[in-house]
């Protein structure tokens, strides 16, 4: 008995023929084929092989999310950084009686403004981009993982003061809680 179980587990985990297992066992073929037929092996070898490929593709569905969350945070930093810079040129502007009179004294070359216009162009394409890849799970995912980024920066801020938050994910209904 302990042949058959053994034979069992390395026929449904593996990727073996019958016969080569039988071979390989030193069992004969019509031994290890009633065992099959008896044990529904090539049905157990099939649900363990789903469930691989489910977990497999939960895992690339999970590094898609990450990834994507990671470049929208990006963008996100790079769309600040040109709207800072923006504002601060709106601000030179607003002390100055003319864009002649930034250029004159040096103050801002029109290069720079060129670069913040092509720079914010830039920045929507990508955005755009990003946003056509992503299906609205992805979308709900980067929801998902910026919420508990955020309660898990906050436990850590909450931590050294003696606060606590807890970050549980249900991976059915993939909701976050507090």
């Amino acid at each position: 008995m302990e042949q058959r179980a053994a034979a069992e587990q390395r026929y449904i985990t593996g990727s073996m023929a019958l016969r080569d297992l039988a071979q390989s066992m030193g069992v004969p073929f019509s031994t290890i084929s009633r065992w099959c037929k008896e044990g529904e092996w090539v049905k157990k070898r099939e649900q363990i092989n789903k469930k691989a490929l489910q977990k497999a593709a939960g895992q690339a569905v999970n590094k898609k999310a990450r990834e994507l969350a990671k470049l929208l945070e990006a963008s996100d930093e790079l769309e600040e950084t040109l709207l800072k810079a923006a504002q601060a040129f709106r601000n030179a502007m607003a002390g100055e009686n003319s864009m002649d009179a930034l250029l004159v004294d040096g103050k801002f070359r029109a290069g720079n403004l060129a670069q913040i216009v092509n720079a914010v162009g830039r920045q929507a394409e990508t955005r755009m981009l990003i946003g056509g890849m992503m299906t609205a799970a992805d979308k709900a995912k980067i929801q998902l993982m910026r919420r508990k980024q955020r309660l898990e920066e906050k436990q850590m801020a909450e931590g050294a003061a003696g606060g606590e938050v807890r970050v549980v994910m249900d991976k059915e209904a993939e909701v976050l809680s507090e």
